[in-house]
């Protein structure tokens, strides 16, 4: 079994589901018997989508009709 240590360097990726296919199965199944990295998880998720909500909005708010400005001008 993967340590907690080694997991919880993976858990922000996990979040964010950028995981490769192999590494997303090691984390998994170091999920399904440890409460702690799961707790970890669970926070970490709340951030993720409030990182994703933000960036929808964002890009929401972009007007595709109107090239962002550069700088200098």
């Amino acid at each position: 079994m993967t340590s907690c240590a080694g997991i919880r360097t993976e858990l922000g990726a996990y979040a964010l589901g950028v995981l490769d296919a192999a590494a997303t199965d090691t984390v998994e199944r170091h999920l399904s018997g440890c409460a702690g990295c799961r707790a970890e998880l669970a926070e970490l998720s709340l951030a993720a989508g409030l990182l994703r909500d933000d960036a929808a909005r964002a890009i929401a708010a972009e007007d595709p009709a109107e090239p962002p400005e550069r700088p200098g001008r």
